[in-house]
């Protein structure tokens, strides 16, 4: 259930604007859940509960209640709507949080700049709009069960040793965390927008940075500890880039309804961690003591939450068909001796540039759609060269041909991959497997048809009539040679619809 309490007031005085709103909200969410494990069913046809001859002793179920209240006042003033600037100020509070850190305040504001309505600007024809804007403010979130932050406990007859006994045993509910504070994130933006011939051209450029201080996520436990993970603050972590969107109609005809739209937007983005937590620095610890055939995350100051950390590789020894790796020290030794405190950033998985562009194109009853995305400039640890090539199960599975022609063989071999007499070695994670990214994919095609609306209309009644087919994933181009579907297979579908309205 929720309340929402609200009030605003405008005023118009000749050139002037005045806006001013009020509102107060309460919030409760509550979720409760049981569920009972019965076996024993005749057959598939008799699946009601009354059929089964066995339920289990204890009925599962979850429960969680949260509650929230927050104030926000806003405000905003005009001049020919030409100069605009609006503010808000929030109070936020949270159930979810320990009792010393529930409330957080917010606020934002914003400048917007109308150069159109300038007296240099409005009889250029061309020109249909031309906005500067700015704002800067800050938000606050939260990513946690809503009983993480506190010392809760469950009950249950069950976890007593005795079934028969009346008393109640008590377990805590989860790793608590009393010291979580909100997620708090300090945003800048600017931006451009302009509109040429009418609106048949416009563009938008933003340039943004966002700091984010306290950032939630979960850290993993040794499983002697009872719990798998428990919620942390993790440091304060920058993200700053631009994005640009562009949009034309090359070709309209009102009278033949036809129309030609072009879209094409990209974005650059870059992170920095500024500063780490004392839970970030025992993630890398217990990460230096893992040997995994994938690389993983490590949390430096001054670096990208996205950087590839692996060893330094400089391949293949033609002579040996050992692997030749380079210590954090410059010295050269062998994979036997990989080591995790030699691990360095190579490479980023986050694209230099990434967007999508598209096309839809309109003739009388005829509609195409078709959306692409792209990136370029990222790099990725190419995983299926290490678990179907170097890696792979030759006794058991089915290998990639690879596996046969690409390995070392003999004294002199230059090769991608080593002696498969090491095969039982796992292979952990060096520089050999980064490859840099390069990606289009045709994400969306979509294609319509809409009968005649005044036959339908005369004939069957209807307004609408519509002929559909569209497909998602069809085209995959990338620079990355690797199988899609190492956790489940991936499919290719075409789906068909005919949607009536009367």
């Amino acid at each position: 259930w929720g309340i929402d309490l609200t009030g605003s007031w405008n005023k118009q005085l000749k050139d002037h604007y005045l806006t001013a709103n009020a509102r107060m909200s309460v919030l409760e969410n509550n979720s409760e859940t049981y569920g009972n494990y019965v076996t024993g069913f005749p057959n598939d046809n008799m699946d009601n509960l009354l059929f089964g001859k066995k339920y289990n002793e204890k009925v599962d179920g979850l429960e969680s209640t949260t509650r929230s209240i927050g104030w926000v006042v806003a405000g905003g003033y005009s001049y020919k709507y030409k100069y605009s600037f609006d503010f808000n100020v929030r109070l936020d509070g949270s159930s979810q949080f320990g009792k010393d850190n529930r409330w957080a305040p917010f606020w934002s504001t914003g400048l917007r700049w109308d150069l159109k309505k300038e007296n240099f600007l409005k009889d250029v024809s061309f020109i249909s709009d031309l906005i500067l804007r700015g704002t800067y403010g800050t938000t606050g979130s939260q990513g946690f069960n809503p009983y993480q932050a506190h010392g809760y406990y469950t009950y249950s007859n069950l976890l007593l040793p005795y079934y028969s006994s009346d008393a109640t045993g008590s377990e805590i509910l989860a790793m608590h965390n009393e010291g979580l504070k909100w997620q708090t994130t300090k945003s800048t933006n600017l931006a451009l927008e302009l509109g040429l011939f009418d609106q048949r051209f416009t563009a938008r450029v933003e340039y943004y940075r966002k700091v984010t201080d306290n950032m939630i996520t979960d850290i993993s436990l040794a499983p002697s500890l009872g719990f798998s993970s428990y919620p942390e603050n993790l440091g304060k972590i920058e993200n700053k880039g631009w994005e640009l969107s562009f949009s034309a109609i090359p070709y309209k005809n009102v009278a033949k309804q036809a129309y030609w739209t072009i879209m094409v937007n990209g974005s650059h983005n870059t992170d920095k961690l500024l500063k780490i937590s004392e839970a970030m620095k025992y993630v890398n610890d217990q990460n230096a003591l893992k040997l995994k055939d994938t690389p993983l995350p490590r949390y430096e100051e001054g670096e990208s939450l996205s950087r590839i950390w692996v060893v330094r590789s400089l391949g293949i020894d033609p002579a040996s068909g050992d692997e030749i790796l380079l210590k954090s020290n410059g010295e050269m030794t062998n994979a036997t001796n990989w080591n995790a405190n030699d691990v360095v950033p190579v490479g980023n998985t986050e694209p230099k540039c990434s967007g999508a562009f598209g096309l839809n194109l309109s003739y009388k009853n005829w509609t195409l759609f078709a959306s692409f995305l792209y990136e370029w400039g990222g790099q990725e640890y190419n995983q299926t060269l290490v678990n179907n090539v170097e890696n792979a199960d030759l006794v058991n599975k089915n290998v990639d041909l690879r596996v046969l022609t690409d390995r070392w063989k003999k004294p002199g071999d230059i090769a991608q991959f080593k002696d498969i007499k090491d095969r039982g070695m796992t292979t952990l994670p060096t520089s050999r497997f980064v490859q840099d990214k390069a990606l289009v994919r045709l994400n969306s095609l979509n294609v319509s048809y809409d009968f005649n609306r005044d036959w339908i209309k005369k004939h069957l009644r209807m307004n609408l009539l519509r002929l559909e087919a569209s497909t998602s994933d069809l085209i995959n181009w990338s620079s990355i040679k690797q199988e899609r579907g190492l956790s489940y297979p991936r499919s290719w579908k075409v789906e068909f619809s005919l949607k009536a309205q009367f």
